[in-house]
């Protein structure tokens, strides 16, 4: 089994890893910087562990500053400072985020590119209107989003134009087009439309209209001269300033959110939640797609129609997607092929911060942008990447794996932007971020499919005081700018850590044993208020909890998957069962076909919600039906009786888990307790095993050792790597201890406590049992410098155990600093001390919370953050043979 020779390629990226698999980072511009902001704020951000910079301006940058020439100058130095410093860049390829305006620029001067939508109305009356309209998802998020949106501040319509209009009877029955009998009357704020003749009095009458945004600096997604002309000019720029900095140090480009915004108005009816974008292409291709004129093919959106109506959204609804993506992810994929540019990037997520497929983004029908159909989107993508919101568990890193694994590639970007989660504004962020939840959801990440974590994201400036508007200070533009944080000097550690556990899953085939269908036909026929998004969210939650390996597979995966046995293998991993959560269509007669193949071959084949048909109505007929998602004690027993052949992993519920094997078929096993406290953990694979574990945080091997079982006691985010092989003799049990049992040896250091800032002097006395925030300090964010003195009266090994700090400290004993730390448990090996006085010092470091949020809309509760130490620090005093291994 191969060791850590110093020829071994797999310790050298281990050890050492490369950009790919370091922390990135959006590095926020506000302004144009100078030569020494430039130098000086990259060279920090590579000192503390980034490998991976894309630049991105932002509201608080006037707009007109945005790809002229003095921009490009500035971005230009910026690479080629990058470049060396060792540090890779990408192109974020917009202003703000939403790819395709350029900073409005695209449709400057070809105001036809902007967005065009199409809106309907029913009535039973001789005449009707479009009226209210509204964008309330860039509205919501406060005026100055919706300048950056809208010229003026806010949506304008006109160039209105009639598309269809049809009659239709009870039921919908005896649907015709009257589009002849259609009268548009253009308005302020919307239109009417009057109707030639009489109307019955059972039927009605709904008409299709489409207008184009006169202030919207969005493009039409649907016109591929939009997306060519976005090329020209919002990228091409780049090519001709950084052209001898591509590919090599500008390596990849990064596009972000593309799409239209989500219009809603009075009228609005039926199943579709928002406008659709329009273009003379669309009616054409619709038409051939579903072998309906438009009117038709439009009232089969909205209402149901009868047996038909599933297969002629899904076929609609494939070609809006269809023409969107090679509108615009076509022109953006040949200027990367033409500078030789990695092309990757994130479309909407309606997941995103969460399992359920449309929780995050609740209030839109994502069907309308580019945000549905991720597996066909991916196939544009030279590397997946996903978008993640806030710092706790959630689906897309698992999607973004699949995705990856469905295209032969494996593993995703991801990338994390914070939200208020205690107060108003979103865009207020997180100030109160700790380092412990941020390296503990990047574990999560890369745990759960991450090659690489982008991070949103790194700031030029910190902002300024008494201004609370949301984006435009840089203070309150999805807070926090980690490098304005008191404990970045800690983030070097967590960097180094979380990218060699990206590296050790580099070369890392998951087991599998469960494949969760991905319900794209019923996402398009249902929309996205169908119990689909939270049975699929459900599923995924509990496998992710059990912890089950599990991956999730498109329609094209299966259909190309082999059933081998009792088990399908499909993109090269193997799946013992199969979960249909909340799939009432299935669109492919070879899927169909596929599953009763897996079911009748032993496979399992598990079923919530609704029993599936295909799109003509043919019911699958097999499987195991559940009405809702069975909780985690039954989908353990369910999966306990899949077969296994991997290592066995026994723990509590706070630890999680994910097991593999790598190219030379040796198993790898990831353990990360997740929770507070300490927690038992025994690991079998066999009748026994060889193992070696590949310490994250130093990044240097321990011996390989034989063993029975593994008995591993876990302290609190303690994480632990194993790379194993069954077969190599019996060994013995073996334990792995990383926690640190009480002794009666302890001292107490609850009082004799002094403390300063590190700017003020001189030092008072403190309380040690609570935070500074409560002893006078309730708006000071930034470094506390605690000491005291104690007395050995023998020499002895100690270690110093902090119960209580918040939220990172580094300790200094008699002016040597002999170790940092900022994550629990704060436990620091001192080493052998002599008898007598020493003196300890205590660098403790808070968030910004308290600086940042004081006097502001956004403090929230709790309020002050409580900060530096709340709780007595202890010294164990062990002698050598009794000192414990610490983490």
């Amino acid at each position: 089994m191969p060791g850590f020779g110093k020829d071994d390629r797999r310790s050298h990226l281990f050890a050492d890893p490369p950009a790919e698999f370091r922390p990135a980072a959006y590095w926020f511009w506000h302004t144009l910087p100078a030569d020494d902001e430039i130098e000086t704020q990259l060279r920090d951000f590579r000192n503390q562990g980034y490998g991976t910079i894309l630049i991105q301006a932002r509201l608080a940058m006037p707009r007109e500053l945005y790809l002229s020439e003095a921009f490009l100058e500035r971005y230009r130095k910026a690479v080629e400072v990058m470049q060396k410093l060792g540090l890779v860049a990408g192109l974020y390829d917009d202003y703000n985020w939403t790819s395709g305006q350029a900073g409005g620029r695209t449709v400057s001067g070809a105001p036809h590119l902007s967005e065009r939508h199409l809106f309907w109305a029913t009535t039973s009356s001789s005449g009707g209107e479009i009226s209210g309209i509204e964008a309330p998802f860039a509205t919501g998020m406060g005026p100055d989003i919706a300048s950056w949106i809208y010229d003026g501040g806010r949506p304008v319509f006109g160039e209105w134009e009639l598309l269809a209009a049809v009659y239709h009877g009870p039921g919908f029955s005896q649907i015709e087009d009257v589009s002849a009998s259609i009268r548009i009357v253009p308005g302020e704020g919307g239109c009417r439309f009057e109707i030639l003749g009489e109307i019955d009095a059972d039927r009605q009458i709904t008409v299709f209209v489409s207008a184009r945004c006169l202030t919207s600096r969005l493009i039409n997604y649907l016109l591929p001269e939009a997306g060519a002309r976005f090329v020209e000019v919002g990228l091409e720029p780049y090519a001709r300033r950084l052209g001898h900095l591509m590919p090599e140090t500008l390596q990849f480009l990064f596009y972000d959110q593309p799409g239209p915004q989500f219009y809603t108005w009075n009228q609005k009816s039926g199943n579709l939640g928002n406008s659709l974008l329009y273009a003379p292409s669309l009616r054409r291709k619709v038409e051939e797609a579903t072998g309906l004129v438009f009117g038709q093919a439009l009232l089969n959106l909205l209402y149901d129609l009868g047996p038909e109506t599933a297969a002629v959204r899904v076929n609609f609804y494939a070609t809006y997607s269809r023409l969107m993506n090679e509108a615009f992810f076509g022109p953006v994929k040949a200027f990367c092929e033409r500078h030789g540019l990695r092309m990757t990037g994130h479309e909407i997520l309606p997941h995103v911060g969460g399992y359920a497929l449309n929780g995050g983004f609740s209030s839109v029908d994502p069907r309308v942008v580019p945000g549905v159909d991720f597996f066909g989107i991916d196939a544009f993508r030279d590397e997946t990447a996903v978008d993640a919101n806030n710092y706790v568990p959630q689906l897309s890193p698992k999607l973004g794996d699949s995705v990856a694994r469905a295209h032969g590639r494996a593993r995703t970007m991801v990338e994390i932007y914070a939200t208020a989660t205690r107060t108003e504004g979103r865009g207020a962020g997180q100030w109160e971020l700790t380092p412990a939840t941020l390296r503990a959801q990047s574990i999560r990440m890369h745990m759960a499919g991450a090659r690489q974590v982008i991070m949103h994201a790194l700031y030029q400036t910190s902002g300024s005081d008494g201004d609370p508007r949301l984006f435009v200070n840089p203070r309150f533009d999805f807070a926090p700018g980690l490098n304005f944080e008191p404990w970045w000097d800690h983030h070097r550690g967590i960097a180094d850590e979380t990218a060699r556990l990206s590296a050790f899953l580099e070369d890392f085939r998951p087991e599998t044993p469960v494949g969760v269908f991905y319900p794209l036909a019923t996402a398009l026929a249902e929309g996205p208020r169908h119990l689909h998004g939270p049975h699929f969210g459900a599923w995924c939650e509990a496998l992710a909890k059990l912890p089950c390996g599990h991956m999730i597979l498109d329609e094209q995966s299966i259909a190309d998957g082999e059933v081998r046995d009792d088990m399908l293998v499909a993109n090269g991993l193997c799946f013992s069962a199969l979960v249909l959560p909340g799939a009432s269509r299935i669109a492919s007669s070879a899927v169909m076909v596929k599953l009763a193949e897996f079911v009748s071959a032993g496979g399992r084949l598990w079923i919530s919600g609704v029993d599936p048909k295909s799109l003509r109505g043919e019911p699958l007929g097999c499987g195991v039906r559940f009405s809702d998602p069975p909780g985690l004690a039954t989908l353990a027993e369910l999966v306990s009786h899949l077969p296994d052949t991997a290592p066995k992993i026994l723990a509590g519920s706070a630890v999680s888990s994910t097991v593999g094997r790598d190219s030379e078929g040796f198993w790898k096993v990831v353990i990360f307790n997740d929770g507070g406290t300490d927690e038992a953990v025994r690991v079998t694979l066999g009748a026994g095993f060889v193992f070696e574990t590949w310490d994250v945080e130093t990044g240097t091997p321990e011996p390989q050792r034989a063993a029975r079982l593994l008995d591993i006691a876990l302290a609190p985010h303690d994480l632990l790597c194993l790379r194993m092989r069954s077969g190599e003799g019996t060994g013995e049990e073996v334990q792995l201890r990383s926690t640190l049992e009480d002794h009666d040896a302890m001292i107490t250091l609850s009082t004799c406590w002094t403390f300063r800032t590190v700017d003020e002097e001189p030092a008072c006395p403190i309380f040690v049992t609570t935070g500074w925030q409560a002893q006078g300090y309730a708006s000071y964010s930034g470094i506390g410098l605690y000491e005291c003195s104690f007395d050995l009266p023998d020499a002895c090994e100690a270690v110093l155990d902090l119960p209580g700090v918040s939220v990172a400290v580094e300790v200094r004993l008699d002016d040597s600093i002999v170790g940092r730390r900022a994550r629990p448990p704060f436990r620091i090996d001192l080493g052998r001390l002599d008898a007598g006085p020493h003196r300890l010092a205590l660098l403790v470091a808070n968030t910004a919370a308290n600086r940042f949020y004081a006097d502001t809309p956004y403090a929230g509760e709790p309020w002050p953050d409580e900060s530096g130490l709340t709780a007595a620090p202890r010294l164990f005093l062990l002698p050598t043979a009794d000192m414990k291994e610490t983490a």
